[in-house]
């Protein structure tokens, strides 16, 4: 569309929102955002387990090894559980947040390019 000035020029209209989203519709970027968003989830999901596991250790018992969880007792599983809840202000709105803009992402690609 061209916009007529009051002196009769024509200048070329500007691009809207959504024509500017199609002609730049780049599913590679979008893959590229989804695996750096999932990346970021995956570091959070690593530090909120490493924290939990650090206080389901105060006051193991003799026999119970942190790395195989089959050996934790009912008060391990509860101090884990305990940090868990507690850590949840602190790691889940941000987890959330990277889950919901990944399912968007997802759609993005998975809508069907007009020609």
């Amino acid at each position: 569309m061209t916009h007529v000035t009051p002196a009769g020029a024509g200048t070329a209209a500007r691009p809207t929102k959504l024509s500017t989203a199609r002609a730049h519709l780049d599913r590679g970027g979008l893959r590229a955002g989804i695996a750096r968003r999932r990346q970021t989830l995956a570091n959070l999901e690593a530090s909120l387990v490493t924290a939990c596991e650090q206080a389901a250790v105060r006051g193991i018992r003799h026999g119970v090894r942190v790395d195989d969880r089959a050996t934790w007792d009912r008060a391990t599983w509860q101090r884990y559980l305990a940090a868990a809840a507690q850590l949840e202000a602190k790691y889940g709105p941000p987890m959330r947040r990277l889950l919901q803009e990944i399912d968007q992402l997802e759609r993005l690609i998975a809508l069907p390019l007009a020609a």
